[in-house]
C-alpha cells in the first residue's frame, strides 16, 4: 500500500514540474533542471528518515502510513519530472505540435491533449519501478526503526525480528524476504512489460 501510494504521489509531484520544464524551455528549464538535479544531490535515504524524526508537525501529525508514503515521495519525484521534461522537450517541436499551435489551440489544450498522452510510457515505467522501490524503502526504515511500528505488519519489521531467531528458526528471515523479493521482481517484470508496450518503435515493428 505504501508503495502504490508513493509512486502515484511522486507521478503526481513530478508530473507539473517536468512538464512545465519541458514545454517552456529556455530559463525556466534550465533552473527547474536545476532543481531537480539539486534534489537529485541528496542522499534520499537519510532525507527520509529526517523528515520522519524531526520534520515539520503538520507532516508529523499525520497516520503513520500517510506520513510514510509522503515523505518518500518528496525524495521520489525526481525520476518522473525527469522522463516527462525529456519527452515533452522532444515532442514539442514536432509536426503534430506545431500544427496544432497554428491552429490556434492554448497551450492548456496543447499539454493535455497532445503532448502529455505521447508522454505518459515512460511515466507508467517509472510509476512501476517507483512502486518496487518505496516497498524496499519502506522496510528498509521500518528494518531500522523509523517505519511502520509495531503491531502493524511490514515486511522490514519481521526482517528485524528475525535476526534475534535466525540461528534456530530461519524460515522467520526466509518469508518475509522472499515476499520482498517477489514483490521488486514483479514490479520490475510489470515495468518492463509496460515499456516494450508501449515503446513507438516497437509499435512500428
Amino acid at each position: 500500500m505504501i508503495g502504490l501510494t508513493t509512486g502515484v504521489l511522486s507521478v503526481l509531484i513530478g508530473l507539473p514540474i517536468g512538464a512545465l520544464a519541458g514545454y517552456a524551455g529556455g530559463g525556466v528549464d534550465g533552473a527547474l533542471s536545476r532543481l531537480i538535479e539539486a534534489a537529485l544531490c541528496f542522499p534520499g535515504l537519510v532525507i527520509t528518515i529526517a523528515l520522519l524524526s524531526i520534520g515539520p508537525s503538520w507532516l508529523l501529525a499525520l497516520p503513520e502510513t500517510v506520513r510514510i508514503a509522503l515523505a518518500l515521495s518528496m525524495i521520489g519525484w525526481t525520476p518522473a519530472a525527469r522522463y516527462l521534461r525529456a519527452e515533452f522537450s522532444r515532442l514539442r517541436g514536432s509536426e503534430s505540435i506545431v500544427s496544432a499551435r497554428a491552429a490556434g489551440a492554448s497551450h492548456a489544450r496543447i499539454v493535455w491533449r497532445h503532448l502529455l498522452p505521447q508522454s505518459l510510457g515512460p511515466v507508467l515505467v517509472t510509476l512501476a519501478f517507483g512502486v518496487g522501490g518505496a516497498a524496499l524503502a519502506e522496510a528498509t526504515l521500518s528494518f531500522v526503526g523509523v517505519g511502520i511500528s509495531p503491531p502493524t505488519a511490514s515486511w522490514g519489521e519481521l526482517l528485524f525480528q528475525a535476526l534475534h531467531h535466525v540461528g534456530h528458526a530461519w524460515w522467520l528471515a526466509l518469508f518475509p524476504g522472499a515476499a520482498l523479493f517477489l514483490l521488486l521482481l514483479g514490479c520490475n517484470e510489470l515495468a518492463e512489460g509496460l515499456r516494450m508496450r508501449l515503446d513507438p518503435r516497437r509499435r512500428v515493428a
